[in-house]
């Protein structure tokens, strides 16, 4: 196992942003007379690329279209009250960026607009921690496809499977596992439930991780593929 560079997810991962998009979509369609729980805003939102969300709401919304050409415009001022009533960074993942990127490179692939991951980084004070980012500008088709962190592992110079990606949500898990990269989860208390099949590893508080524990649970995983294997 030779692990040469680390990729980070933004929202959700590195930033609790995801959450906010969650609430600030589900404000923006209630403002609109439509009867949007937090369950429908979070399989509408949570870890899918904003085509996505833009595709549902004109199906379902008809007469939202007309609002589809600038509607992260029209909900920008809903996301922007979260971020000043929640806190925005998740230390455990911004600390263990800045100890990975002592020795490693790192990079972070989001699928926000660009200038939204700049104006992220640039809040949170990352910038030097980071060879680069890229947004949803930068590659094409969005998560779930890998083509974000291929083109990733592409500009590091690095093989896929010498890659680790950190993700939270299952569109994310599903672009890195494609990718051919080692994923890493992280499932904090109070956000909504994904799909953790695909993980090679999941923790609450990304601080926690080492190269170590990522190498242990792969060793124990082809231990038991062998044990079942001989028993059959």
């Amino acid at each position: 196992m030779c692990i040469k560079a680390f990729l980070f997810d933004l929202d959700g991962t590195l930033v609790d942003s995801e959450i906010m998009w969650v609430y600030a979509v589900r404000d923006y369609l209630v403002d609109k007379g439509i009867d949007f729980d937090y369950a429908s805003a979070v399989e509408l939102v949570y870890g899918n690329p904003w085509e996505y969300i833009y595709e549902e709401i004109a199906k379902k919304y008809p007469f939202l279209e007309d609002e589809i050409p600038n509607l992260i415009e029209r909900i920008y001022p809903y996301f922007n009250k979260y971020t000043r009533e929640m806190e925005l960074a998740i230390p455990g993942s911004i600390e263990l960026l800045k100890r990975l990127s002592k020795n490693y490179p790192c990079a972070i692939v989001s699928g926000s607009y660009r200038k939204d991951v700049e104006n992220m980084v640039e809040s949170l004070g990352i910038g030097k921690y980071l060879e680069f980012f890229l947004g949803k500008e930068d590659y094409f088709p969005g998560k779930p496809h890998p083509a974000g962190y291929l083109k990733a592992a592409e500009i590091l110079g690095v093989e896929p499977k010498e890659c680790v990606a950190f993700e939270d949500s299952t569109v994310g898990f599903k672009a890195v596992k494609s990718a051919g990269m080692y994923c890493v989860a992280l499932v904090r208390e109070g956000r909504p439930l994904q799909d953790l099949s695909l993980v090679d590893l999941a923790l609450p508080d990304l601080s926690l991780f080492t190269v170590d524990m990522l190498k242990e649970k792969k060793e124990s995983k082809l231990a038991v593929e062998k044990t079942y294997q001989e028993e059959k």
